[in-house]
């Protein structure tokens, strides 16, 4: 993007505490866990029973255990052998642990997500709903925040793998459409890093020569940090 969005880390945090808590901790825990090629909903926390049992009694996504602390507003300590990070949900199996994260480092991880959301100003932990929207209240959010980009010429394209390595189109929508439905189903949509998406200037293109010259899907994720604060009820 030409003109960034946000001139500072702090600035960024400060913005993404006047979302909404689900959405700032995705996004938190993307910059943590992305790079390690680790899915906070498809990666989990497993706890066994007291000993002696064998048995596993409880099993969460490291996206739900990450927001259940934050909404406690408390800390974790795990203890190692009663509780680690599992690929398969209520599993203990060595075979399916965590090779990417130990759970030190995911604790340490979840420590810094609940001190960033809590501390003052903190995040509103209350439930929040986006109100009604149509496309030209989007269509405004998005001319002042991003007032160099036509957002009627933005298209965010999404590919799947055919299975010899070849991307294939998968789905392609304008931008204003593609939030506006998130949004009317009161979902915030957090965009990933990867080949997956793509930001494009014609729809159902994956040729670079159609990319975006100012926006990448990774810029996605600032933009909707700055629009959804008006939108919330």
């Amino acid at each position: 993007m030409n003109t960034p969005l946000f001139s500072s880390h702090s600035e960024r945090l400060i913005a993404l505490k006047s979302t909404r808590v689900d959405f700032a901790v995705q996004v938190l825990l993307g910059h943590y866990l992305e790079p390690l090629g680790v899915n906070p909903f498809t990666a989990y926390v497993n706890t066994l029973k007291p000993f002696p049992s064998p048995e596993v009694e409880s099993s969460r996504t490291l996206f739900d255990e990450t927001l259940a602390w934050v909404e406690k507003q408390n800390l974790p300590t795990y203890t190692q052998g009663s509780s680690n990070l599992f690929s398969k949900r209520y599993s203990f199996a060595a075979e399916d642990r965590l090779k990417a994260l130990d759970l030190i480092a995911f604790e340490k991880i979840v420590i810094a997500v609940v001190v960033s959301l809590t501390e003052e100003p903190a995040i509103d932990l209350a439930p929040r709903t986006l109100r009604p929207l149509t496309v030209e209240d989007i269509h405004g959010a998005l001319k002042v925040h991003v007032p160099s980009v036509d957002p009627d010429g933005v298209y965010l394209t999404s590919f799947v793998e055919d299975g010899h390595g070849k991307r294939l189109v998968s789905s392609s929508e304008g931008l204003i459409e593609y939030l506006l439905g998130h949004f009317e189903n009161d979902v915030i949509p957090y965009h990933s890093k990867g080949s997956h998406q793509g930001v494009f200037t014609v729809p159902f293109s994956g040729e670079d020569r159609y990319l975006h010259p100012q926006l990448i899907t990774s810029h996605l994720n600032d933009l909707v940090i700055r629009i959804v604060p008006d939108f919330l009820g």
